[in-house]
């Protein structure tokens, strides 16, 4: 029997196929988050935080699944930042990386078909970080599931792409700091502290609306301690 996203990841199937999640599914889910964040480790501060992050690249190597992504939130603000000041900085050019280090015993590549049903495919190139799920959790490792965007590409139509993973260990670098400086300078130190701050505090902030409210807020802070 075909194995369906519906069975194995219901959480990541409503955002492809047409199903409906119950409230006790979504509260026992975030319950297995909240008790895996010890092993989650940062990944955890980033948990449902990630999409629309555009993949920088991605590795396949023995025991090691590496995944590098432009930090979708940070680059909202830098967004604003820009705006806000009229700078004359290339949108392509706003990358704050995240790292993402898995060790393995497994990771496969999945296409979904229209019923849901899940076929394993060569690794592939994608573009695009949307949604993630613990699928299982026993003593040595954690089962997850990834649902990504790879784009079209020559006549072959892009779709949603499932990575399943079983991790013994995820490990979160940020490299956003270091390259907010590469792109600011020091000029918006300040600001950005505030954007930081505002975010581990657990403030969502994946929202161009929301972080220009944001810079408001600290404009007002600002002409306050002046």
């Amino acid at each position: 029997m075909l194995l369906t996203i519906q069975k194995l990841a219901p959480l990541l199937a409503c955002h492809v196929v047409d199903v409906e999640i119950d409230q006790q599914t979504v509260n026992y889910y975030w319950k297995l988050v909240e008790e895996c964040a010890p092993r989650l480790g940062l990944y955890h501060k980033y948990w449902g935080l990630l999409h629309d992050s555009w993949f920088i690249s991605s590795k396949i190597a023995k025991g090691k699944f590496s995944i590098k992504l432009n930090d979708f939130t940070t680059h909202v603000f830098s967004d604003v930042v820009v705006a806000r000041n009229g700078l004359k900085i290339d949108h392509d050019k706003l990358v704050f990386p995240i790292e993402l280090d898995f060790e393995i015993t497994n990771v496969t590549y999945n296409t979904i078909d229209e019923d849901g049903t899940i076929r394993q495919i060569a690794p592939t190139k994608v573009q695009e970080y949307l949604y993630e799920q613990i699928i299982s959790v026993n003593d040595d490792t954690i089962d997850m599931g990834l649902i990504v965007w790879k784009n079209r590409r020559k006549n072959k139509p892009g779709g949603y792409i499932l990575i399943l993973i079983s991790a013994k260990k995820c490990t979160l670098t940020e490299l956003q700091d270091q390259a907010w400086k590469e792109i600011f300078g020091n000029t918006y130190d300040d600001q950005y502290a505030y954007f930081r701050t505002q975010f581990n505090a657990g403030r969502y902030l994946s929202d161009q609306s929301v972080c220009d409210t944001l810079y408001s807020e600290y404009e007002l802070l600002h002409q306050r301690i002046e």
